[in-house]
Order: C-alpha cells, then structure tokens, then sequence
C-alpha cells in the first residue's frame, strides 16, 4: 500500500515538474526562445541538411511534442491514481493548460498568445493520449503474453 502512494505521487511530481519546465520555457523572451529554435534547426540542418526543416516547424513540433509527453504523464498519473485509463480526461488537462500556458505569454517580452498554437498543443495532448494507450496495450498484451509462457512451463 505505501509503495503504490509512493508511486502515485512521483507521478503526479513528473507531471508538476513537466509544468514547470513548460513555464519556463514560455518565460523566456522571443530573442531567447528564437536562439534556442536557431540552435536546435542548426543542429537538425547538420544532421539531414537544408530545406527539410524551418524555424518555424522546429517552433510548432516543440509546441506539439511538450504537450504530448505532458498528457502521457497525466495519463500515465491518472492511471496510477484510479487504476483505470482516463483518456479524455488527460487531454482536457492538458489542453487546459495548454490554454493557461499561452495566457501566460501575454506577459512576456516579445510572445504573445495565439490560438493555433493552443490548437497544436491540444494535437500534441490527442498524441500523447494515443501514445500513452497503444503502450498501454502493449504492457497488457506482454504481461498477458509472460503468464501464458510461464503457466506452460509448469506443465
């Protein structure tokens, strides 16, 4: 019983620190947020060369891929938490805050709060919600599968 309180409530601490590492992320001016986007579309220009990526793709699957791997930790907390999957639950969590996070960049030099980017970041939650169930299944099938194989081995 203590254990599973134990794990309960580091779940639930990824997902605050998650939030938090959102946050500062949007506290960060536009010059600062620019230079970070700059220095990662430098590093995958290297990698796969020019006019496969943008700024502005770098930008958006940043926006994208914090919510997803937000919404696999609130599912992933929930799931600790009822032990039973509470998909739409987590992507309405997620996209909530997705809505507070682009409020929050009203009040920060040079951002600004767009819907399109909520709208991305709410896809990016549908993604981590799929995400989260196909491994899910896939724990489950595993799982399923090593009792199979172990209940035949003692015949």
């Amino acid at each position: 019983m203590r254990q599973e309180k134990i794990k309960t409530a580091l779940c639930w601490m990824l997902v605050i620190v998650c939030m938090g590492v959102i946050f500062w992320l949007s506290s960060r001016t536009a010059d600062e947020s620019a230079a970070q986007s700059g220095t990662i579309l430098q590093w995958l220009i290297n990698i796969f060369g020019d006019n496969l990526f943008t700024d502005f793709i770098v930008r958006k699957a940043a926006h994208c891929l914090e919510f997803t791997g937000l919404c696999v930790l609130f599912n992933l907390a929930f799931y600790q938490t009822r032990k039973k999957t509470m998909l739409l639950i987590s992507i309405a969590c997620t996209s909530l805050y997705a809505a507070t996070d682009e409020f929050h960049q009203l009040f920060v030099a040079g951002r600004s709060c767009q819907f399109t980017d909520w709208l991305i970041d709410s896809c990016g939650a549908i993604l981590g919600a799929i995400g989260f169930i196909i491994l899910y299944k896939a724990i489950i099938y595993i799982k399923q599968k090593s009792t199979k194989f172990i209940d035949s081995e003692n015949i």
